[in-house]
């Protein structure tokens, strides 16, 4: 850190001390949970457990491609099964055998019916000196977890590897450091293709003494990611590259030019350029400007790509693993999009904003809604997709501490649902059993970006995205469109580095998006042929235009809404316009951006996240005053429909902190101190209506974050079935909460 960056924190931490009125919220703003219990109580409103089958995982044998590119089981290859997926369910190292117990019991009761296994080998390298001298306990617990879960009815998701530094020994204390990068080595280094071997060998390959299988013999396992976000654009440009040494790579580039062109000098005099001294020509380096030499490397990234993906698949394969198997899951950029269309499966990750340095002090968010750039994460996943691939989403978050994060649940649970994409998992620590220290298991003490099992308000979207995705309730789009890619699209008019435009990511809000390579496989409803050339600066000063102002039109999605009304992909009556409003082909999912609100209305459940302006009254649910932003959402939980149900779950998300958590300025954008327990939810008012066949027999109850029945609340009751509710968290006299039950019994 630099001199200047020490003086700085130290001046805003003076700030705070001398101003905690403007750094730190102030207390009347912000209730402490008191209740610490957040262990699902089965049979109340939040045992989702109906949503994962019976059974133990792999009853019906593996996982695979079905017969209509979805998930399925292999004794029902023509029936999809989707699947919601719990990331790192047991926070950090792996947990005891009687925690464990819980854990995948709890897992089962969230609804979850997959587990991803993420970073495994920080937690069994963890203070080890040795390569590949793994923590004895931790390996115990890893396979003892493995096959508690198994028995609750829920896969695995696993990595081949995750860590930069894989299991070498000679990382120190600290295994998030970038010691080595494997995930390089493995492209270019026989050494580091040697670990990586060994290192599935030694995790994935060996007998699990409790469920007497190897991991990769077990139809419990979902599938394998063969290297965690191991494409070379990520590694190369963003993570990391600093103190990457690249000359290994800048030689495999130069020995690929020299074949391409037959020489350097040729390659060199097309390019306009001198020979460098060292007749190494390096990679471009954070160079998204279209060029020969940019696409040239692009081209290059996609055949490297595609080999390293033969020899892993090769390997594994040899190894007797018949499962799923996938790679190259995250970045849209079009060189990754085409080396996907290798793939037998396509995963992806995509996020709304991250924290610049994690919690660190002077670490910020923009505190932007994804409402206002219209949902860009998801949009850059649905333009991922293969049509009649398998498609899952292993890493997605909107994290802590940004403050619009209760839209993350009712977005992504819904245009998953309307994209009938086969896998959600939100990044990461899906759960958590208590907000106490539980020994080794669990030593956080604060709720942190991507802990999801600490944050109310993301366990609050959690529980919808269930009911949206899992459960099914928004229904899948009633079309296909296919964007059409081809290699002279890619690599000739784009250079490789180019994203498909707004335009044509705006379909994924409207109805089904996903791609094809040269040709169909299927049946799909409309075609696109992108024909633009990569952006030039003009284009994307445009762009920054057109999200900030809202006044700059996109003559290309004016055209191409048309196309799809002209069709009928979409119906007359749909709302979808050319600037701001966004509604799907179902009618189920509304998405205006001017007022940062997105609705959902489907039979089972309605709900709305929304900004400073109150949203339009839904189907049966009309919101009368707000005290803050926030997610309003209403579910039955009888099978009835909403309109019917005499049992039903409301939810009411605004904004959760740590004790104590301050920022440098007012919106909350840059961290002074993260803060610790108890966790604060903040101090909020709503007041709406809902109309309910049963309303006269209805009662009110406030659930605690484990389910269970607390107060009951009072309620207005009308003769026409209408009920009108307050929800005011400062009234609740146990514990603030996001959970509300509407029940006749």
């Amino acid at each position: 850190m630099s001199r200047e960056k020490v003086i700085i924190g130290g001046l805003l931490v003076l700030l705070a001390v001398m101003n905690p009125c403007r750094a730190e919220q102030q207390a009347a703003d912000w209730l402490p949970v008191n209740d610490p219990d957040l262990s699902i109580q089965a049979g109340s409103a939040l045992d989702f457990s109906s949503l994962v089958e019976v059974g133990v995982a792999g009853q019906h044998g593996r996982i695979i491609r079905g017969t209509d590119g979805h998930l399925a089981y292999t004794d029902s290859p023509g029936i999809p099964r989707r699947f919601f997926c719990a990331s790192k369910p047991h926070g950090h190292a792996f947990p005891d055998h009687d925690t464990a117990d819980r854990y995948a019991r709890q897992v089962r009761l969230h609804g979850y019916n997959v587990a991803r296994f993420h970073f495994v080998e920080n937690d069994l390298m963890e203070l080890r000196t040795v390569d590949f001298d793994f923590n004895p306990e931790q390996l115990d617990r890893f396979y003892y977890f493995m096959a508690a879960l198994k028995r609750e009815g829920v896969y695995w998701l696993v990595d081949g590897m995750t860590s930069w530094n894989g299991v070498y020994g000679d990382v120190g204390d600290d295994r998030w450091i970038t010691k080595h990068n494997l995930k390089l080595g493995v492209y270019v280094d026989e050494a580091a293709k040697a670990h990586w071997r060994q290192l599935v060998q030694e995790v994935l390959n060996k007998e699990n003494p409790y469920t007497k299988l190897t991991p990769l013999q077990d139809p419990a396992l979902m599938g394998v990611i063969l290297v965690n976000e191991g494409g070379l654009n990520h590694i190369v440009n963003l993570s990391p590259s600093d103190n990457t040494d690249l000359t290994p790579l800048n030689q495999a580039f130069t020995q690929w030019l020299a074949v391409k062109y037959g020489s350097i000098d040729k390659a060199m005099a097309v390019y306009g350029e001198s020979v460098p001294v060292n007749g190494v020509v390096a990679v471009p380096i954070r160079d998204w400007n279209a060029s020969v030499r940019v696409a040239d490397s692009q081209r290059f990234y996609d055949e490297m790509q595609k080999n390293t993906l033969q020899w892993m698949t090769d390997y594994v394969r040899g190894l007797g693993y018949q499962g799923l198997i996938t790679s190259y899951d995250n970045w849209s950029n079009l060189q990754d999009s085409a080396t996907r269309a290798a793939l037998e499966w396509v995963d992806m990750h995509d996020y709304h904003e991250e924290p610049s340095d994690w919690v660190k002090a002077g670490s910020s968010l923009k505190q932007e809604s994804s409402l206002l750039n219209k949902l860009a994460y998801i949009r850059n996943l649905a333009s991922s997709r293969y049509w009649f691939k398998p498609f899952t989403v292993s890493e997605y978050d909107q994290p802590f501490w940004d403050t619009s994060r209760y839209e993350t649940g009712l977005a992504i649970g819904g245009y998953g649902s309307l994209q009938n994409w086969d896998m959600l998992c939100r990044h990461s620590s899906a759960i958590d059993l208590n907000y106490a220290k539980l020994g080794d298991s669990d030593t956080r003490q604060a709720i942190r970006p991507f802990s999801t099992g600490m944050d109310p308000i993301a366990r609050a979207g959690e529980t919808l995205a269930a009911l949206l995705f899992a459960r099914q309730d928004v229904t899948p789009a009633l079309h296909k469109v296919d964007i059409r890619l081809t290699p002279d699209y890619v690599f000739n008019q784009q250079a490789g580095i180019g994203k498909l435009p707004d335009a044509i990511t705006n379909v994924a809000l409207v109805t089904g998006l996903g791609l094809t390579w040269q040709e169909a496989a299927g049946k799909v409803d409309m075609v696109i042929q992108p024909e633009d050339s990569a952006p030039s600066v003009m284009d994307k000063v445009i762009k920054k235009l057109r999200h900030w102002s809202g006044l700059v039109r996109d003559e290309r999605w004016v055209q191409l809404l048309g196309n799809l009304k002209e069709v009928e992909i979409l119906p007359k009556s749909n709302l979808s316009d050319s600037k701001s409003i966004f509604q799907s082909d179902t009618g189920e999912i509304t998405l205006d951006t001017h007022h940062q609100q997105l609705r959902v209305v489907t039979a089972n459940t309605e709900a709305v996240a929304f900004g400073e302006t109150l949203p339009p009254p839904l189907a049966n649910v009309t919101i009368k005053s707000a005290s803050a932003p926030a997610l309003l959402a209403a579910s039955s939980l009888d099978g009835a429909a909403l309109a019917h149900s005499k049992r039903l779950l409301l939810i009411y998300a605004t904004d959760a902190r740590n004790s104590g958590m301050s920022f440098a300025d007012a919106k909350s954008r840059e961290l002074i101190n993260l803060g610790t327990l108890p966790v604060l939810i903040k101090n909020s008012r709503i007041v709406f209506s809902l109309n309910n066949s049963n309303a006269a027999a209805l009662h009110l109850y406030a659930l605690k974050l484990n389910g269970q029945r607390g107060v009951e609340l009072p309620m207005n009751k009308t003769a026409d079935n209408s009920l009108t509710i307050e929800l005011d968290l400062s009234a609740i006299s146990a514990t603030p909460t996001t959970y509300f039950e509407l029940t006749a019994n």
